[in-house]
């Protein structure tokens, strides 16, 4: 079945997004973990980001690893409501004529932009990078505190950078179906960048949405 993968990075006003957990405290709070996740994290954490993963057909540890990031994390309720009602925050700023730094999407055919991006950078450096595989709400003051470590992953020269634009390229064009030579690898680490110093500069907060369509 075809689909295709989106992710949306955006400032938005910080009251607004202060105020989401506030509108959603009163839904069950009841989680759930998706089956292996902890299993699975703990596979990618401990080493096999770096297995190979396309030889050059992706193995299963590629295979494994798309599960995962797309399978989500612990979820709960209130979760699943503030990621709609961050995705309608996205919709309005983009209607609403935001300044283009302050918007970054990408869309690739059955496949998970954030999650190309997370195989680039590999589990240490992502680490670095706030949320769930692409998904993430941050008032304005965590914004600030995230910025240095997003920096230090996505503002990368040099060897590093080839590295891991290679293995975007990699993950877009083995895992994905995006058409060749057309995936804008460098724009996926630039992009997101780019909205959170917006919103470091303005006093805005950011949300981040992964959807399938």
């Amino acid at each position: 079945m075809s689909y295709t993968g989106v992710w949306s990075v955006g400032a938005v006003p910080d009251a607004e997004v202060v105020a989401l957990p506030r509108r959603f405290a009163h839904l069950d709070e009841t989680w759930t973990v998706p089956d292996g996740c902890a299993e699975d994290l703990g596979w990618w954490l401990g080493g096999g980001d770096r297995e190979p993963y396309f030889t050059p057909e992706p193995t299963p540890a590629a295979h494994r690893f798309a599960a995962f990031a797309r399978g989500g994390g612990p979820s709960a309720p209130a979760v699943v409501a503030m990621k709609d009602a961050a995705t309608d925050l996205l919709r309005r700023a983009d209607a609403d004529g935001a300044d283009p730094d302050a918007l970054f999407a990408v869309a690739v055919r059955k496949g998970e932009p954030a999650t190309a991006l997370h195989h680039g950078l590999g589990a240490e450096a992502s680490s670095r990078l706030p949320g769930w595989f692409g998904d993430f709400l941050l008032t304005a003051d965590e914004v600030r505190a995230v910025l240095p470590g997003a920096e230090s992953v996505l503002a990368v020269t040099g060897p590093r950078r080839g590295e891991v634009l290679a293995r975007i390229d990699a993950w877009a064009y083995g895992m994905a179906d995006a058409p060749e030579g057309e995936f804008d690898a460098a724009g996926l680490l630039a992009g997101p960048l780019r909205v959170l110093r917006y919103a470091a500069a303005h006093g805005l907060g950011v949300v981040a949405v992964t959807e399938s369509y």
